[in-house]
């Protein structure tokens, strides 16, 4: 007989391994058959046997339904209000898919101050019109620099953590949750079994198999019940990011306000009070402490030492930078700004933007 008249080994290895995946395909198949079945039973309401989960669960999976469902609404409507333009969005879910910082694009504010720049130079900077005209393009980069400020506190402080919320936790659950169906699927297969089974042999065999399962099903169950607690509970943690972000938009508007004040009052204007360089919060005048600027009559008696928590492009001449010590003098009547005082310069800045010292 001839050499090639002999099966291989490497054949016969191969038909074992073939032969086990069918095996183990057939296996799955009639599991993922008996299952749907199940499910199909249960659905119509004809299930001989069928482990239902306690009130208390069933509460708790309705309250996860009802947050994911809450929490991708408000994010959909927040997102379209900080960033309006769809393509844009667009753009930046493909930059965060891939990882990728977003690249940066000129405000629609921002436009709008180079076209009044240009009719500015048009018709010269030296008429009323013109120079009227270069004041709100300033006015309007300014609003456009704070509108990027507040988009990207947005998005770092809301967005970004609601959306991680959704995308790590919640799908996490949903998984373990399908999961813990899937499992008591199978305890209510092997319910069914021990039922139907007559031999005696084969029912301590399906009685083996029923606990196996009941203890698997158990721990599953214990280990969701927690977990689905644990984000009911917690999920209030997002009115830290919701309060972020009103502050954040707060802020915008109010530096907004600001800036279009400034449109009518370009410069500050010092009467006859104490030296700008007095930084030492006192008097420093013994005539007078009353001072001007930007038409608003202030007191330098009340002028303090405090220090910049954020940067700031403040309405007038000056722009204060983080960890920065200045002056600053309560305005009349105006609890939400303070005039900031540095290097003889004064500007309005939000009074949360600083700390007294």
């Amino acid at each position: 007989m001839t050499e090639a008249s002999y099966p291989s080994a490497s054949g016969e290895s191969r038909s074992q391994a073939i032969s086990q995946k069918l095996g183990s395909f057939k296996k799955f198949a009639s599991t993922s058959f008996t299952r749907a079945r199940q499910y199909t039973v249960e659905k119509l309401g004809r299930a001989d046997s069928l482990t239902e989960y306690d009130s208390e669960l069933e509460n708790l999976f309705e309250q996860l339904d009802q947050i994911k469902l809450t929490t991708e609404k408000i994010l959909v409507y927040v997102e379209s209000m900080v960033q309006p333009n769809p393509g844009l969005r667009l753009e930046g879910m493909v930059y965060n898919k891939l990882d990728k910082p977003r690249p940066q694009h000129t405000t629609q504010f921002e436009y709008l101050s180079s076209e009044l720049t240009k009719a500015a130079d048009e018709f010269g900077v030296d008429t009323q019109y013109g120079g009227y005209l270069k004041r709100c393009g300033e006015v309007e980069r300014k609003i456009g620099v704070s509108e990027r400020r507040f988009q990207e506190k947005a998005n770092s402080d809301f967005i970004v953590p609601l959306k991680a919320f959704l995308e790590v936790d919640v799908k996490t659950i949903l998984r373990d949750k399908k999961q813990l169906n899937i499992k008591r699927l199978d305890l209510d297969a092997c319910k069914a079994k021990v039922k139907k089974t007559q031999d005696e042999e084969k029912v301590q065999s399906a009685e083996t198999e029923l606990r196996d399962k009941q203890a698997t099903f158990d721990i599953h169950l214990d280990k969701v019940r927690k977990a689905v607690k644990k984000i009911v509970e917690t999920h209030v943690n997002h009115l830290g990011h919701l309060k972020a972000l009103i502050s954040a938009q707060k802020s915008f508007h109010m530096e907004c306000l600001a800036h279009i004040d400034s449109i009518e009052n370009p410069g500050a204007s010092i009467g006859g009070g104490p030296s700008a360089n007095s930084a030492d919060g006192g008097v420093g005048d013994s005539r007078s402490t009353k001072f001007e600027v930007q038409g608003i009559e202030l007191d330098r008696a009340d002028s303090k030492k405090a220090k910049v928590l954020y940067d700031y492009d403040a309405d007038g001449e000056l722009s204060v930078l983080e960890g920065n010590i200045i002056v600053v003098t309560p305005i009349p009547g105006n609890e939400d700004y303070v005039m900031a005082e540095e290097d003889g310069k004064f500007g309005k800045i939000p009074s949360n933007y600083i700390e007294i010292l």
